[in-house]
């Protein structure tokens, strides 16, 4: 689940007015608490990526350097507080101290940490067993000169065998940042990185070998260019969705090309017109032939240097089949007061699509609207701010961090 944004204390009479103003069905869905001290012991707090299996726990979790203050006998003004340290006042130091951890435990028990490295960027997979993890670091040296305006980055690739409990280091060039690890079974994975680059395992991350760019996803005036969005169908097919502003007989679209695991060329799967992909997810119910849902952005990218431009557009989501030369079938747009922030495919045909609203002249909103019927209709679900959470698409059940409250609800 691509949420990794966060979600207010939950507020059902703002859930009613959302249902007033604007045209969803608004809704209340049930939460039910499961633990109200997660990660309360833990010193490195915050949301992080957890997931949680009966009462077992695995996180991942992103942190500060620890910061403490002096006592006020030694303050040169008892009016200002002073850093215990010269270094925890200079922002560049304290980015450089960031760190990575892996912790595991109980619900309702201590979470350990058998494993923390440096790093401001992290991304993970883990097996359904969760014996197997891949853990990516990425640092950066915010003190070090810049190289045309950018600053350098080292990443690390780690992997685990015993379920978090020891960890190997695995031979990874430095400079090929991983944004993203997505892998099929233990051994076989790709990573995606800045490029945007598409590296493949067949040996559990022992050797690795690029696979060539699709046409123009690659810019060589933007080296940390990205693709808008990656999906791993559960047929072993990676799909890769980017904006091209001409690409043969298309203008202003996002392509979509794929890549099957016995392949070693992307090939073009559809386009999207006059559109900019923010997520590809799919469905996971079928491995021989399932639905691929982009949710996207209509209209070119928002032009930062035009101030009359302030990015809004209108949202759309649409959908695909896993066969030869699909057809595309738009079956939803969100109005233009929202922004898009990601979406989760279940079973059975729930969708969910997470959103922002920051058209009024309060603080902003964070919204879910869920559909239960493949996009057909959709209630507005205004749950408040989270520190953190994840949709499981087999079970249908989405899990949010509310400070130390973790909650859950099936759909």
């Amino acid at each position: 689940m691509k949420i990794l944004t966060y979600r207010k204390i939950l507020l059902s009479c703002l859930a009613l007015l959302a249902a007033l103003t604007c045209g969803y069905q608004g809704t209340t869905t049930r939460w039910e608490t499961i633990a109200t001290n997660f990660g309360r012991n833990n010193k490195l707090y915050c949301g992080g990526a957890f997931r949680i299996r009966d009462n077992q726990v695995i996180h991942l979790k992103l942190a500060g350097p620890h910061l403490t203050f002096k006592p006020a006998s030694e303050l040169k003004d008892p009016e200002t507080a002073e850093f215990a340290e010269a270094w925890m006042d200079d922002v560049s130091e304290r980015l450089n101290r960031r760190t990575v951890a892996f912790l595991k435990g109980t619900l309702h028990g201590d979470l350990v940490r058998p494993f923390q490295a440096r790093g401001q960027s992290s991304a993970w997979w883990y097996s359904k067993n969760w014996q197997v993890v891949y853990i990516s670091t990425g640092w950066m040296d915010y003190k070090a000169p810049t190289s045309n305006g950018l600053a350098p980055q080292f990443t690390k690739l780690w992997r685990s065998g015993d379920g978090g409990e020891t960890w190997t280091q695995l031979h990874w060039p430095e400079d090929r940042e991983i944004r993203q690890l997505m892998f099929l079974d233990p051994l076989r994975g790709y990573a995606i990185g800045w490029g945007p680059h598409v590296w493949r395992t067949a040996d559990g991350g022992q050797s690795w070998q690029e696979i060539k760019q699709p046409p123009r996803a690659a810019d060589a005036a933007k080296p940390r260019k990205t693709f808008s969005a990656v999906n791993l169908g559960a047929d072993g097919v990676l799909r890769v969705a980017y904006y091209v502003d001409q690409l043969g007989d298309f203008k202003a679209s996002s392509v979509v090309y794929r890549v099957a695991w016995h392949q070693t060329e992307f090939e073009q799967d559809v386009v999207l017109p006059d559109q900019v992909v923010v997520d590809l997810q799919s469905s996971s119910q079928t491995a021989q032939r399932y639905s691929i849902y982009a949710l996207s952005r209509l209209g070119a990218p928002r032009n930062i240097d035009d101030v009359s431009d302030n990015g809004r557009r209108t949202g759309a989501l649409s959908t695909w089949e896993s066969v030869q030369h699909p057809s595309v079938k738009q079956v939803h747009t969100f109005d233009d007061r929202l922004i898009l922030d990601g979406l989760s495919v279940g079973k059975d045909g729930v969708l969910l699509v997470y959103a922002t609203d920051a058209s009024g002249d309060g603080a902003p909103r964070d919204l879910t609207f869920l559909s239960k019927n493949f996009g057909k209709s959709w209630d507005e679900l205004n749950d408040g701010y989270a520190q953190g959470g994840y949709f499981d698409p087999e079970t249908n059940t989405q899990y949010a961090l509310f400070a130390y409250t973790l909650k859950k609800r099936r759909f």
